[in-house]
């Protein structure tokens, strides 16, 4: 026997240990008996007594009808014996003694479980132990049977165990198939689940028989001895392992249970493919070799009865996705692959995967990975163009008809005449697109000259492309000019200032009504050459602030100057143009009057003088407070016509007009015109 085997035997039996440790259980107290028949006069017989009441003399059977059928059944019956192995005969004959001194140790336990599991699963074994018995030709009928302990004088010891009762013309039920059966499939083989069946205390499932066909054999035994699970199991733990199953084939195991007397259900079938496991292995190793515009991938060919042929792999990552490189599995015999689409200085791994004869895969190989070389160097850039902005250049081109990792791009600066600064790549890495900002800040009146190269991706350059050359306009910002002077008489504001350089083109003026703002831009631009400004448009009293800023011819703005402020006085106020004065009678006696529009930032006012002759006249007047006998009749305004409605019913009147300032001062007045006899 061999270690393998041994080791099995031994797991077999703890097995069945415990498969029958609930029998031993009752047998410590009652011992059981157990009774099937099989229909046709036949009756099997099996028991086995409590481990502490051992019969010294064998037993006695009898049925229910008080027959005695057999008077004594001795341990050891020499026809028994002879089916048996001679060491088993021999350890037979040595039990008595054993079992007759009284002993109660875990050992002599275990001893009884042994002797009772083989009893269980072995009939020879148990005839010859005196404990399982035929009976043929039984009458019709049911009926128990019973049998009772001797001892060595072949009188009984008052053990009895009887059986369930049965009928010879009846036979006893199978056990139930087993249910659940599943089967798995991996390297070691294919294993087998199903579920423990209820509890029969009667007639107990003992064991189970696995049965496969396939492979070109029919009904051929898994296993060499029934599987003995014990009484429960996980179901998910597999019972039995196939590691001999034929592969690459569909097979189909049945799985019996089997009572105490070896009786066989109904088998429970399921069917499944076994592949070929060896078959699928990856071959190994698996290399990779980068050349020019391809990778070469290579393996060892293999001899397997159920290779089909190996599928190449391909990813960019070594975790992958990987994909298929061709439609078709490559033939058994192949050991290398060819991969032309490929771009140079790019990273591809690869692995091989074995196909069998259904067209299964099996598992990867280990990735190799591999950068090819391109043929050439990439082409040349064109249509490089730039475009100057505030703060940065955008360089953009063609993209090139060619596989590449993308573009540098290189900047020298034009000093001069003859000063040229040597090439600088812009860029550490390669630009993915044909588009280049270079951020510049705020330079300015500089002239720079930048190229571009294409870079495939096993790090090749092609040819400078073209250069193109581009000016920066002169950004820096002008010098704020000064204010040498100011005032505001005259209702008007007048600045004096001078620029900070020549670089001055313009000037802005701002005002603001308080100190604090910057205020808005007045009036359009001053040129460079302008020294003074003039503002007509403020208010005689009031005070304002202004600054100034110089602009270039760029466009580039100086800061502004400090602010000087400024209060307008009173504007000289000219005489105006004698009125024109016509007097009207209808509908009602009235004189019209018409002058011109006063000057910006004046208003002005219409007076009336009655240049009667009577003393009370004179007396009103003073009374009034008129002394010079002038009464203003419309104003302050800007209008060219004034009405008088109010004429003295005799003499004269005489009119005139004056121009009258913001701040309420009054100018001098113009000619008088005079309406005589109101208007006779």
């Amino acid at each position: 026997m061999t270690a393998r085997s041994r080791i099995s035997l031994l797991i077999s039996t703890a097995l069945l240990v415990l498969s029958v440790a609930r029998v031993a259980a009752a047998q410590e107290a009652s011992g059981a008996l157990f009774a099937a028949s099989d229909g046709k006069g036949h009756i099997s017989l099996l028991w086995f007594p409590p481990p502490s009441k051992w019969p010294a003399g064998g037993w006695k059977l009898s049925d229910s009808t008080g027959q005695v059928l057999v008077p004594q059944i001795n341990m050891g019956d020499a026809t028994a014996l002879q089916s048996l192995s001679v060491e088993d005969a021999d350890a037979i004959h040595k039990l008595p003694a054993v079992l007759a001194r009284p002993d109660a140790t875990a050992k002599r336990k275990q001893l009884i479980n042994i002797v009772g599991l083989r009893a269980f699963t072995e009939p020879s074994y148990a005839r010859a132990l005196g404990l399982s018995w035929t009976l043929e030709n039984i009458a019709a009928g049911s009926r128990t049977y019973k049998v009772e302990g001797l001892d060595t004088t072949g009188k009984p010891t008052g053990l009895q165990l009887t059986s369930t009762a049965v009928d010879s013309s009846q036979a006893t039920p199978l056990s139930p198939a087993p249910a659940g059966v599943q089967a798995k499939v991996d390297e070691r083989g294919i294993s087998l689940f199903w579920e423990a069946p209820a509890e029969n205390r009667q007639l107990p499932v003992i064991a189970y028989a696995v049965e496969r066909d396939g492979g070109g054999q029919s009904g051929a035994a898994v296993t060499a001895k029934p599987v003995i699970p014990g009484l429960r199991w996980d179901p998910k733990i597999p019972l039995v392992l196939d590691r001999n199953a034929p592969a690459n084939e569909t097979l189909t195991y049945r799985v019996y249970s089997m009572d105490a007397f070896g009786r066989r259900s109904a088998g429970t079938s399921i069917r499944i493919f076994y592949p070929d496991f060896h078959a699928l292995e990856p071959p190994q190793p698996v290399t990779a070799a980068g050349g020019i515009g391809k990778i070469v991938v290579s393996w060892p060919a293999q001899q397997k009865p159920n290779l089909a042929g190996y599928v190449v792999e391909r990813a960019f990552l070594y975790a992958g996705p990987y994909e298929a490189l061709a439609a078709q599995a490559l033939p058994p015999t192949t050991s290398q692959y060819e991969d032309a689409a490929v771009r140079g200085g790019s990273t591809y791994y690869y692995r091989v995967r074995a196909v069998n004869s259904r067209g299964d895969l099996g598992n990867p190989s280990d990735a190799a990975m591999a950068q090819p070389r391109n043929p050439s160097a990439p082409p040349k850039v064109d249509g490089l163009t730039a475009d100057a902005g505030q703060t940065r250049v955008r360089l953009t081109w063609k993209p090139v008809g060619f596989p590449v990792a993308g573009y540098f791009v290189e900047r020298r600066a034009i000093t001069g005449a003859a000063g040229v600064e040597n090439w600088v790549r812009l860029n550490p890495r390669v630009t993915p697109e044909p588009l280049y900002d270079d951020y510049l800040g705020l330079s300015s009146d500089a002239k720079m000259e930048y190229r571009v190269f294409a870079v495939a991706f096993d790090n090749a350059e092609g040819p400078a492309s073209a250069s193109v050359q581009i000016v920066l306009a002169d950004r820096s910002l002008p010098d704020a000019p000064s204010i040498t002077g100011s005032t505001g008489a005259d209702g008007k504001t007048l600045i004096d200032f001078v620029p900070a350089d020549q670089k001055t083109a313009q000037f802005l003026v701002l005002r603001s009504g308080r100190e604090g703002d910057l205020g808005v831009v007045i009036g359009d631009p001053l040129p460079g050459d302008a020294r003074q400004f003039t503002d007509l448009y403020v208010s005689a009293g009031e005070k304002y602030w202004y600054r100034l800023v110089g602009v270039d011819k760029n466009g580039n703005r100086s800061d502004p100057t400090r602010p000087v402020a400024i209060r307008v006085g009173s504007p000289q106020i000219p005489a105006p143009s004698t009125p024109t004065a016509q007097y009207t009678a209808s509908p009602y006696p009235h004189v019209v009057l018409q002058f011109q529009t006063p000057p910006a930032g004046l208003r002005l006012i219409v007076e009336r003088q009655e240049q009667a002759g009577n003393d009370q006249t004179k007396t009103d007047q003073t009374r009034n407070g008129q002394t010079n006998g002038w009464i203003r009749i419309a104003g302050p305004m800007t209008a060219q016509t004034a009405t008088d409605n109010s004429l003295p019913a005799s003499g004269s009147a005489g009119y005139r007009i004056s121009y009258v300032a913001s701040d309420g001062k009054v100018g001098p007045a113009s000619a008088v015109v005079t309406i005589s006899k109101a208007g006779k």
